[in-house]
């Protein structure tokens, strides 16, 4: 029984903290404060140094809400974006997604190094981290000045948005691997991040085909269409 009352209070309490951080998304809208900003702020005041004193540690299961949830920005995104706007502006997304990722991260490096005096893969694991950007929190911060971007410059930022999630990912994980396992070659780690980036994009094309085949081959009930969607995705 104590169980379950544990469960239902950690309910409430998860549900009680989700609408603080959408209602205060007015407070963020009149001060024209990122909105991801006051969330993070809010996890951390409820978090265990802050007042609200809650105690999380659970790795496996912040990598497992945290990956669901860039699953879902990913696939949102993407079902968004035109394919013809997304072909028109490939190239210079690419180009920043890539080599923004690395200059990002390659000048956060000296800056890690000098304040916290960690070593230099360290430092680059740092800026690795902070290197990817998110289009949500750009685009609200244009919003809330009253800015209006042009259809391509936009399509831009959000497919770069897209794409550097990913790099930012392999390279993290790279620099993790080459962290945590030394002695094991750096070549064989990026041949192994390569295989898993094209083998991810090939499941990708293949869902995605196969998804669009089963909403137009199968009469779903109505109001299933959008949980066979997600649970795709």
């Amino acid at each position: 029984m104590d169980a379950l009352d544990t469960v239902s209070l950690s309910i409430l309490l998860g549900a009680l903290l989700v609408l603080v951080g959408i209602l205060s998304s007015l407070v963020a809208l009149r001060f024209g404060a990122p909105l991801l900003l006051v969330f993070l702020l809010l996890g951390m005041a409820a978090g265990e140094a802050g007042p609200g004193g809650v105690r999380f540690d659970d790795v496996r299961l912040a990598y497992l809400v945290g990956s669901v949830a860039l699953a879902l920005i990913l696939f949102d995104g993407g079902l968004r974006t035109r394919f013809a706007t997304f072909r028109s502006v490939l190239a210079p997304s690419l180009t920043l997604a890539s080599i923004g990722v690395f200059f990002t991260a390659a000048l956060t490096a000296p800056v890690v190094v000098y304040l916290l005096g960690l070593s230099w893969l360290e430092a680059l694991l740092v800026g690795s981290v902070v290197a990817s950007t998110d289009a949500a929190a750009v685009f609200f911060l244009l919003s809330g000045r009253g800015l209006r971007l042009r259809p391509r410059v936009a399509a831009t930022i959000e497919i770069e948005s897209g794409t550097n999630d990913p790099l930012a990912i392999f390279l993290t994980i790279l620099l993790v691997e080459l962290l945590v396992a030394g002695d094991r070659p750096w070549p064989s780690i990026v041949l192994s991040l390569l295989g898993q980036g094209v083998g991810g994009a090939l499941l990708g094309l293949i869902g995605g085909r196969a998804t669009v085949l089963a909403l137009t081959r199968l009469a779903l009930p109505q109001g299933l269409h959008a949980p066979f969607v997600t649970t795709a995705a």
